[in-house]
């Protein structure tokens, strides 16, 4: 089925509901049990809807409802030490350069609003074209005394604090009240609204353990600079999927959540752009290595990985996935480079990080020539022993979940 047949699946106008209680079972069931009958009660205790769940910071109603939820939170590992590194990458939010305005304006954050204004850019997702709208942040700074306005794009440690809320989030996720309007697939409804509860503290040992640890101050920073940056993707035809919201669309402190000031260990609460809760509501995402990817310090390196995840479905030690530089950079808006020699070789460079990591076995680089000019390079990319079992695990799980929601789709008619 195709990410639109998704798409156009669950447009229907829905209801969130706060999540249920779930078993200790550590992963997921591969035998497919089907339900003593259709009753919400008997569908809740499928075996492979069950996750192990953190102590949720605020009360919850348990309901038979919230499926999509528990299907995100699961994961198909081995060990302990497997689930912790693993996360979700959602398809098509990961196809938005939303962290790559600085690249494409060649600035990240300045006191002068006519040098961080407001990015348009065009993108392409599964034949569909996309125009990317991003409105900077403004957040307060002090230098030297003087307090002053900043205004920033969203860059690579806010990347780094998302992406640890979405791993957070499999554990502390819930379904919030008050969804929010969006248009997938050319019609308009209402869907489930999915955000986080979360502490400063979590979010610093996290990025502690990626080896790129943070201070308080700029995870504070961090996290002001998403709710305030309003990110709008709007389709080109009535097919495509558009969205207007802060990419934190809603920001609860732990002074709100009622805890004392200053507690670092006090729950706040994060609402997830519109797109990502249409993401977890259709199944649209992919199981990944998330501690490796996080670890990569290049931003080029980052970027091939979440790719080759998304894109490289075949990928093997005798299987290439094919990523061409002009590819890439349309893509990403990064290497815009004034030599595009120092382009190409900065992502051949890069490229090869991801074989000191153990993700890739090899790498093949073919000169693509107009003549004797040199006018692309296609990277051909191998996989290593460790990610081809990653994929298989991510594909297997992918088709259990797959099979979940028809299930429950055929219950519900």
């Amino acid at each position: 089925m195709s990410s639109r047949d998704d798409w156009n699946r669950v447009r229907a106008s829905l209801k969130g509901a706060p999540k249920s209680e779930i078993s200790d079972s550590d992963n997921l069931e591969l035998d497919l049990v089907p339900p003593v009958s259709g009753r919400p009660e008997d569908v809740a205790e499928l075996p492979s809807l069950k996750m192990p769940e953190a102590a949720v910071p605020v009360e919850v109603v348990k309901t038979a409802e919230g499926q999509e939820l528990r299907d995100f939170q699961s994961s198909l590992t081995n060990t302990a030490q497997e689930r912790e590194n693993t996360s979700n990458l959602l398809h098509f939010w990961e196809r938005i350069p939303r962290y790559h305005c600085g690249y494409i304006r060649g600035v990240t954050n300045s006191t002068d609003p006519k040098q961080v204004d407001i990015v348009n850019y065009t993108f392409e997702d599964n034949g569909e074209r996309y125009t990317l709208e991003m409105t900077p942040a403004q957040v307060r700074v002090e230098d030297d005394g003087v307090e002053q306005t900043l205004f920033c794009y969203p860059d690579n440690t806010d990347e780094l604090v998302e992406l640890a809320l979405i791993k957070i989030a499999m554990e502390n996720g819930d379904i919030l009240e008050n969804n929010t309007t969006v248009r997938p697939g050319g019609k308009g409804g209402r869907f489930p609204s999915y955000g986080v509860h979360f502490t400063i503290n979590q979010l610093m040992e996290m990025l502690r353990t990626w080896n790129r640890s943070r201070t308080y101050a700029s995870i504070r920073r961090s996290l002001d600079v998403l709710h305030k940056c309003n990110l709008s993707i709007e389709a080109d035809s009535h097919r495509g999927i558009s969205a207007s919201a802060p990419i934190l669309s809603e920001l609860i402190s732990y002074k709100q959540n009622g805890f004392r000031g200053y507690d670092r260990n006090g729950y706040w609460t994060a609402r997830f752009h519109p797109i990502v809760s249409l993401g977890i509501h259709a199944g649209l995402y992919q199981q990944f290595n998330l501690y490796r990817t996080a670890t990569l310090k290049s931003n080029v390196a980052q970027a091939v990985a979440k790719l080759i995840v998304l894109e490289g479905r075949n990928i093997s030690a005798s299987t290439p996935y094919v990523l061409h530089f002009s590819r890439f950079r349309k893509m990403t808006g990064m290497l815009n480079y004034k030599r595009v020699g120092q382009a190409r070789s900065k992502f051949c460079t890069d490229i090869k990080v991801l074989i000191k990591k153990g993700m890739l076995a090899d790498v093949e680089f073919v000169e693509i020539k107009r003549g004797k000019r040199v006018v692309d390079i296609e990277a051909r990319m191998y996989a290593s022993p460790t990610l081809v079992k990653e994929m298989k695990a991510s594909h297997k799980r992918n088709s259990i979940l797959q099979q979940r929601r028809q299930l429950r789709t055929e219950l519900a008619n």
